[in-house]
């Protein structure tokens, strides 16, 4: 005779599978993606300008973006509480705020920290690998990415990167549905050429640099 857990017992009670958290894997809600894919221009055009304002404002205006956000803050409290003051005196309905949900915050917490865990803890071993410096090739894939990293930073601030993922999150997926068939054959061509390139790459370092480096021996108890 076999035992039944909770969740079993929920299902032949309920006839209905237990309600997820959080699902496997970083998706995109219909909501997000039916906003990047422009079906509806209005509400994707205003959240890109506004963004690109938002962009303006923090990048020539020289203020902080904390004074910015704190101004902003302070417009926003002195506007609902006229609004809600003239609404009271002339009848009209208060200004339309939906009331927290605190399900939805305890889930998306919930979610994004089941996420963060995993990637966290994924980020720690890759750290703890570099740092112990016994895989080379590990060692000089870190060393040329924080080149680049470096590289691009010194070129861009941290607002103007911010700009440009928002510009290509709107632009880019919108272009891809409408030349899916011209960039899928051109990618395939470039990736062909880039793996190419990047085997004979591996089989230089591999010959001429890594074959040369012998890391310290692992300690065994």
């Amino acid at each position: 005779m076999t035992e039944t857990n909770g969740v079993e017992a929920s299902v032949a009670t309920n006839g209905t599978a237990p309600e997820k958290t959080c699902s496997p894997g970083m998706k995109v809600s219909k909501e997000v993606e039916d906003l990047l894919l422009w079906e509806d221009p209005v509400k994707s055009g205003g959240i890109l300008g506004g963004a690109t304002m938002a962009y303006i404002l923090f990048h020539c205006s020289g203020y902080s973006a904390l004074y910015i956000l704190c101004n902003v803050m302070l417009v926003g409290v002195v506007g609902t509480f006229v609004w809600s003051i003239v609404a009271q005196l002339l009848g009209k309905p208060e200004f339309p705020i939906p009331e927290p949900k605190p399900e939805a915050i305890d889930k998306a917490f919930a979610c994004a920290s089941e996420h963060g865990k995993a990637y966290t803890n994924k980020a720690v071993g890759v750290f703890y690998r570099i740092a112990k410096g016994h895989e080379p090739a590990l060692s000089l894939k870190a060393g040329f990415a924080l080149y680049v990293a470096a590289k691009i930073t010194s070129l861009f601030s941290l607002w103007t990167l911010a700009y440009i993922a928002c510009v290509g999150a709107f632009a880019g997926p919108k272009v891809y549905t409408m030349y899916k068939e011209d960039i899928d054959m051109y990618v395939g061509i470039a990736k062909t050429k880039v793996d190419e390139v990047v085997a004979q790459a591996k089989d230089f370092v591999n010959e001429k640099v890594l074959s040369k480096i012998k890391p310290p021996a692992k300690k065994t108890e």
